[in-house]
């Protein structure tokens, strides 16, 4: 090897890991953003196969954060050029694993993507196949050549990179599976216009966007057209649904009768299921049937609600974050809080990259200091 190619050899490594890094990075982020949106792809391919009902719902959620948790610290090792070895050779074979997979998936086409980077990018299978066997390559060359990465912290504080990483992202996706997704990359996210999208412009993606009443009349036009304030309390069954904070959605009730608001109850769930939900709750609102799966992703909560404006989405909650009645003391338009989400710099992708990241930078600027003391 000539010495040009000895001295660039160091370089192209280290880009390679950085280019994986981020890459996994990405992929982990995007799908902690969304563990819910995680376990639904999974189930996807698990009823794909034939296996639905091998795992339950909330053991398939713990794989979700699992593997999200996962590709965050392989990522955050890659950029950081920790723990090279083992590092270099948990990427391969993580790679050796998925891109078999994803060449079977874009032959068979058992679903219409992956899921690997969520709803915030889409790839055909086609596409993502081409991509593993890039990072595939990426891999390779690194784990080869893994004595050139240059890690940016040594010793005992690539145990902090480590418990610094998994403590945010633990945090993360305990938010964001108890309250909604800090971004929401689906088509169904704050200030679209339902009536637009669903009943001019039949936006593919909304489709299955059909609301029907008890007698199986489509009554979609109805609620999107009108004016004022619809809430919709989201359940895809109801049967599933969390029972917890009900006291909220019959105080949120007894709010709508006093300002003669509407709200009505989205679900999936039959006649039967709809009549003891009622019995045991006292539900004072109508129920109308709806697709599952423009339920779940209208909102990755089971119940949710959602308040509408003219057909347009003007803010969501969680089960968890349910409008209390102490809040609920005036109309909406007098609750600037209620009918918009408050601005939270760690919902934004510039507040989450900066989440992940800028911890990373700090822990590699305090190391650089210290060599530069001494």
């Amino acid at each position: 090897m000539s010495s040009k190619s000895k001295q660039l050899l160091p370089v192209a490594v280290n880009l390679c890991r950085v280019l994986l890094g981020l890459v996994f990075l990405f992929s982990g982020t995007v799908k902690a953003i969304d563990p819910v949106g995680t376990q639904i792809k999974i189930l996807d391919y698990l009823n794909s196969f034939s296996l639905d009902g091998l795992l339950p719902d909330g053991t398939v959620l713990l794989l979700s954060c699992l593997l999200a948790g996962f590709e965050i610290l392989l990522g955050a090792y890659m950029l950081m050029g920790v723990f090279r070895r083992g590092t270099s050779l948990l990427v391969l074979l993580f790679m050796c694993v998925v891109t078999p997979f994803t060449l079977y998936v874009a032959i068979a086409n058992p679903v219409q993507d992956c899921g690997c980077f969520g709803d915030a990018l889409i790839l055909t299978n086609w596409q993502t196949f081409a991509k593993n066997i890039v990072l595939l390559a990426l891999a390779v060359f690194v784990r080869v050549r893994n004595g050139c990465v240059r890690p940016l912290v040594r010793g005992s504080r690539q145990w902090v990179v480590t418990l610094v990483v998994l403590a945010i992202s633990v945090r993360f996706m305990v938010q964001n599976v108890n309250t909604l997704p800090a971004i929401d990359f689906r088509p169904y996210s704050i200030g679209t216009d339902l009536r637009a999208e669903v009943l001019e412009r039949h936006n593919q993606k909304m489709t299955d966007f059909v609301m029907f009443d008890r007698d199986l009349y489509d009554v979609t036009d109805s609620i999107l057209m009108d004016s004022g304030y619809v809430f919709l309390m989201v359940s895809p069954y109801l049967e599933d649904a969390s029972w917890s904070n009900l006291d909220l959605i019959d105080d949120l009730s007894e709010y709508c009768d006093r300002y003669g608001y509407r709200m009505v109850c989205l679900t999936a769930s039959g006649r039967e299921e709809m009549r003891e939900w009622a019995a045991n709750t006292a539900a004072d609102y109508d129920f109308l049937n709806c697709d599952a799966v423009p339920l779940k992703t209208l909102v990755r909560s089971n119940p949710g609600l959602v308040l509408l404006k003219d057909g347009v989405i003007a803010n969501k909650w969680s089960h968890m974050e349910i409008p209390q009645d102490s809040q609920l003391t005036a109309p909406l338009e007098q609750l600037p809080d209620i009918l918009h989400r408050p601005y939270d710099p760690f919902r934004t992708a510039g507040g989450v990259m900066l989440l992940f990241v800028l911890p990373l930078v700090v822990i590699a600027l305090i190391e650089k200091l210290e060599k530069l003391i001494h």
